[in-house]
């Protein structure tokens, strides 16, 4: 069941990818209806994935891939929303290729990481709940960095395609990119404020690079959010700098736990 599944979502958001990049240059853009069509399918059925490789008759299976299909859902959910009442045409193909991708690579990786028994800490729940949410909106601020990079290196060419394109204004992008920035650097660093309050062992051995991968990352956040608010820091500098802080804490949330749960078991 899970195969059929996964392979039904990713065949939906290759659809729904390959619709969107064929009109990506047009005036029109691409047909919303479809695209929402085409989008609603997969995000079902990869809804369907996550409740059947999750819950399953031994227990709970909370794998790295399982978090990493469930992330990936919820920006897929996310930038799709946002698509029906502002123009994501560079976002869409981006976010369904790569959730369609993740979604077959979930074939081959195995899931072993079962709880029988979990037992439900507040301050726990809040730490992961902070830092899943903060994650998602990060993400998807360094989408709209990269998308704002893209769009303004090709104004300042003076590509006449672009100009007569779907896309979205520069300056409206630039506006949602720092808005989000903002919103997820606050949850990053209400996330690691729950981190240190209710749990022990932030800078024990098997956690101590986490905390600082995150540290670090929640530095350029909060540096390039100040920054922008206070000195007006825009443009190339603050895009790869989003790019590197949001690398840094993918590394930090899902690095050494792939390594663990796949690279090594194999060994």
């Amino acid at each position: 069941m899970i195969i059929i599944l996964s392979l039904l979502a990713s065949l939906f958001y290759i659809l729904a990818t390959g619709h969107v990049l064929s009109r990506l240059f047009h005036k029109e853009g691409p047909s919303q209806k479809l695209t929402v069509i085409l989008s609603t399918v997969a995000i079902l059925s990869h809804m369907l994935v996550l409740v059947n490789s999750v819950f399953t008759q031994y227990g709970q299976d909370l794998s790295t891939i399982n978090i990493a299909l469930l992330t990936c859902w919820v920006i897929v959910v996310s930038v799709t929303t946002v698509s029906l009442k502002f123009p994501a045409t560079l976002l869409l193909p981006v976010v369904y290729g790569f959730a369609a991708i993740l979604l077959i690579a979930s074939l081959f990786i195995p899931h072993h990481i079962i709880m029988d028994d979990i037992n439900v800490d507040i301050g726990l729940v809040t730490h992961i709940s902070l830092s899943l949410l903060a994650y998602c909106i990060l993400i998807i601020a360094t989408l709209y960095a990269v998308q704002f990079y893209f769009i303004d290196k090709r104004l300042k060419s003076k590509d006449l395609a672009i100009m007569n394109s779907h896309l979205p204004p520069l300056m409206q992008v630039e506006s949602q990119l720092y808005q989000l920035l903002t919103v997820g650097t606050g949850l990053l660093t209400l996330a690691l404020i729950a981190g240190f309050v209710f749990l022990d062992g932030m800078f024990d051995k098997a956690s101590i690079h986490k905390t600082v991968l995150s540290l670090i990352a929640w530095t350029i956040f909060a540096s390039v959010t100040l920054g922008h608010h206070q000195f007006g820091w825009r443009g190339k500098p603050v895009v790869f700098a989003i790019i590197g802080a949001s690398g840094i804490v993918t590394l930090a949330y899902f690095g050494s736990r792939f390594i663990q749960e796949v690279i090594l078991d194999k060994f």
